[in-house]
């Protein structure tokens, strides 16, 4: 039998990855305040336990997106890469929309 283990900025990786296939949303850029330096808010936190993984996201969507059918698809997403990758069950993926950001060419 191989022992193996899985290091935490390989799971973040695999949940940027999985974004990273989805329109109208992405992870929140570095901060822009100095009220967001002293929150810390990191963008992509995975914790474990025996019963699996949790993914907490903090997000930046596009105007016009429908967050509830994007936030549903990032949930499924991100589940399905880190179970498939890691075959461990995935017990929440919580999302928080910090920002909506108007891009020319965007949606709506």
């Amino acid at each position: 039998m191989v022992d193996y283990e899985i290091s935490d900025q390989a799971l973040e990786g695999l949940v940027t990855h999985a974004l990273s296939g989805l329109e109208g949303v992405r992870l929140l850029e570095a901060p822009r305040s100095l009220g967001e330096v002293f929150r810390r808010t990191k963008p992509v936190k995975v914790e474990r336990s025996p019963e699996g993984l949790s993914v907490d996201l903090v997000l930046s969507v596009d105007y016009g997106v429908a967050i509830p059918e994007l936030a549903r698809e990032v949930q499924r997403s991100v589940a399905e890469a880190l179970f498939l990758a890691t075959g461990q069950k995935v017990r929440a993926v919580n999302l928080t929309v910090a920002q909506v950001e108007y891009r020319q060419g965007g949606h709506a």
